[in-house]
């Protein structure tokens, strides 16, 4: 009677830490490419290569998030053993945002409306980016502060964040430059006998 209950001895390779998803390397799907990347697998009377497979693939936590891919692999008894590899994803680099240029105007009432939303942010000229991705929900005016009399320096800042919370900001200066004199016209004179009856 040959009878091998001894499961197979395998050991994944370490994982590394890496900025997004898209970083992440792609699966083992042969035993060659496990073996070549540092993983091991051992039986006593000998292995199934083609039982190698990516058991499954779990995330938690945010950021930093860990992901774990499990292995296994079968004797020709159907011994069957496992291990994990566990990557680290952690976008720790800010987005990159630069405004609109302002403009110039006459009156407060001339300044353009503040942008609410990425897209018109980004259709007015505006640019943001980010290593791993935008939340463009994120995208909000922070402030809008004015210095200066004439003329009048009005800064407005944006900002927006990704999805590690990550924020950048960046602002747009316009400039309230009123140059205009004002119009007067005066009522008419009339004509009085005396210095006393002027009105």
């Amino acid at each position: 009677t040959v009878n091998d209950n001894v499961a197979p001895i395998i050991t994944c390779p370490a994982g590394t830490t890496v900025q997004c998803f898209g970083n992440l390397p792609a699966s083992y799907t042969t035993l060659i490419q496990f073996t070549a990347a540092g993983g091991t697998a051992s039986d006593n009377c000998g292995l199934v290569a083609g039982s190698f497979t990516l058991v499954s693939q779990t995330s938690n936590g945010v950021c930093p998030r860990l992901v774990t891919r499990v292995y296994s692999i079968a004797d020709s008894c159907n011994n069957v053993s496992s291990c994990s590899q566990v990557f680290t994803v952690n976008d720790n680099i800010a987005p990159t945002i630069t405004c609109p240029a302002g403009t110039t105007v006459e009156c407060f009432g001339n300044l353009p409306v503040a942008y609410t939303t990425l897209v018109q942010f980004t259709a007015a000229g505006g640019t943001a980016s980010d290593n791993c991705g935008l939340v463009a929900g994120s995208f909000t005016l922070v402030s809008q502060t004015s210095s200066g009399v004439c003329p009048r320096l009005v800064t407005r800042t944006y900002s927006i964040a990704d999805s590690c919370g990550n924020v950048s900001s960046c602002s747009q200066v316009f400039t309230v430059n009123d140059n205009i004199a004002p119009s007067i016209t005066c009522p008419a004179g009339t004509t009085v006998e005396c210095f006393g009856n002027l009105p």
